[in-house]
């Protein structure tokens, strides 16, 4: 554990405790001098305490914060031998949608359910892979967090990659076939585990083709986020998109999905289950290290906060007396 500061020299505003601790003690001197010449008892000095230290406290917070404050711990890394994950976005036209116009879309919360579940699962190499009417891998699986995120945030996105069918839907969960084989994941994992997110709305396709090539093994173990609500509607700078409605058909066609592939579907309230079932599907295996990872906490807001509690108090006894 290391504690470093970005900006030291902001500590020097800290030296402002003075400025109140030097009134108090001049203020004090006199105060005492006129008790004297009027024979009067001193106070308790335990009632100079408290507002002594809220008003020494308080520069004292806020020189640290802006001396931005960091804490850097390290530790190993280990990582799964046998096991991966893909994390495949459903990328097409109607997950633009959302609930209000300044609300998130069903991707960028999708993308917020990877993050969290990526960090859940932190000992398993992760991939990204985005899906219409075909798959197309964005990261193969990796340990790097920062890699991971960065790929989020600049390959996915809507209609990447785009249809190339002209279907009104250019979601086909038939495209889930390219994921069988040694393309994506590295040859010889044992545990290999799809995390989809989709709102669920697919092109009709052929099952039974589907069912057939997914039993290749090792199988694919496939957990469903159901991204989707039914008052979502697709908005535009013109305003709403009047030929989009959300398809109530699509929950009967995850649960059709299920059948064909054995997957567990959750919806949107339900990624903390989603989060144990991948635990349970890749279960417990061999790992290695593969280094050390770095854990950076940054203070300077807490303390910033800190900072109101002595105010407060100091509030509180002026409005108390």
């Amino acid at each position: 554990m290391h504690l470093t500061f970005l900006t030291p020299v902001g500590a020097l505003l800290a030296l402002g405790a003075l400025v109140p601790l030097a009134a108090v003690v001049f203020q004090g001197g006199r105060t005492a001098r006129v008790r004297r010449m009027l024979g009067l008892d001193d106070p308790p000095w335990r009632s100079s305490v408290v507002p002594v230290v809220a008003l020494t406290l308080v520069p004292g917070l806020l020189g640290a914060a802006v001396a931005q404050p960091v804490l850097e711990t390290t530790s190993v890394v280990r990582v799964r031998r046998d096991a991966e994950a893909f994390y495949v976005f459903d990328t097409s036209g109607s997950m633009r949608a959302s609930t209000a116009r300044t609300g998130p879309t069903r991707l960028e919360r999708s993308i917020d359910y990877a993050l969290r579940m990526r960090l859940a699962l932190s000992q398993l190499r992760s991939g990204i892979a985005t899906f219409t009417d075909r798959i197309v891998p964005d990261l193969f699986p990796t340990i790097d967090d920062q890699v991971f995120t960065a790929t989020l945030d600049e390959a996915v996105g809507i209609d990447s990659p785009p249809a190339k069918g002209l279907s009104e839907k250019s979601t086909t969960f038939a495209a889930l076939d390219n994921l069988v084989g040694d393309t994506f994941f590295d040859p010889g994992t044992k545990h290999r585990l799809v995390v989809l997110f989709t709102d669920g709305e697919t092109a009709p396709y052929l099952s039974g083709d589907l069912k057939q090539a997914l039993e290749v093994r090792p199988r694919i173990a496939f957990v469903v986020v159901h991204v989707w609500r039914s008052s979502e509607r697709i908005y535009t700078s013109h305003g709403i998109d009047p030929s989009y409605r959300p398809d109530p058909q699509s929950t009967s066609d995850l649960r059709q999905l299920a059948q064909l592939t054995g997957a567990r579907i959750f919806s949107e309230d339900q990624v903390g289950s989603a989060i144990e079932t991948a635990r349970e599907l890749v279960g417990h295996g061999p790992t290695e290290r593969v280094g050390q990872g770095l854990h950076v906490l940054a203070l300077a807001r807490w303390l910033a906060l800190a900072s109101l509690a002595p105010l407060a108090v100091l509030f509180w006894r002026r409005t108390v007396a």
